[in-house]
């Protein structure tokens, strides 16, 4: 009867277990999500206000870029990165940039070191008129415990790409 009883207690507390280690997962992912996401409002916030050295500090080198019809552009040096993003900036700037906002956004977690954002994103200018919209779709990964952009994929918004 006692043995009867022990594997009782055993089954009863596995039922609570169960329930608990569910969450304990689900809230580590949302946990996740958000941080990606909260590293994607930040280097939009970043880039927005011209902070490039707070840029380098959201992304992983080599950093991989798309280059319109040449394809893939691996950037291989901190240095080259900031070139590219300067360039980048410089040249918006002068068509009024003010600001990069998502507008449709989402964040899918790939494994504990990788993960996919994007969505379709405006370009605002000083004067609060849009300077226009695009596509795009990042590639993250955790290094040393803090999740980086790997890879930046910019495209027409007709083909951006949507996560749940």
């Amino acid at each position: 009867m006692t043995r009867l009883v022990s594997i009782i207690r055993v089954l009863v507390a596995s039922l609570f277990f169960f329930p608990i280690a569910v969450h304990a997962q689900t809230t580590d992912s949302l946990a996740e999500k958000n941080a990606v996401d909260k590293l994607m409002q930040d280097y939009f916030a970043a880039y927005s206000r011209g902070d490039m050295s707070a840029v380098m500090k959201l992304i992983n080198v080599p950093f991989v870029v798309t280059s319109g019809p040449k394809g893939f552009t691996a950037l291989t040096t901190a240095d080259e990165a900031l070139g590219w993003y300067t360039k980048g900036r410089d040249a918006v700037a002068k068509q009024g940039y003010a600001k990069t906002q998502w507008v449709d956004f989402g964040v899918r977690l790939l494994s504990e070191y990788y993960a996919i954002a994007g969505g379709t994103y405006v370009r605002y200018k000083t004067d609060g008129t849009e300077l226009n919209r695009s596509g795009g779709t990042y590639l993250l990964n955790k290094v040393d415990g803090v999740w980086k952009i790997g890879v930046l994929m910019g495209y027409p918004e007709k083909d951006a790409f949507k996560l749940p």
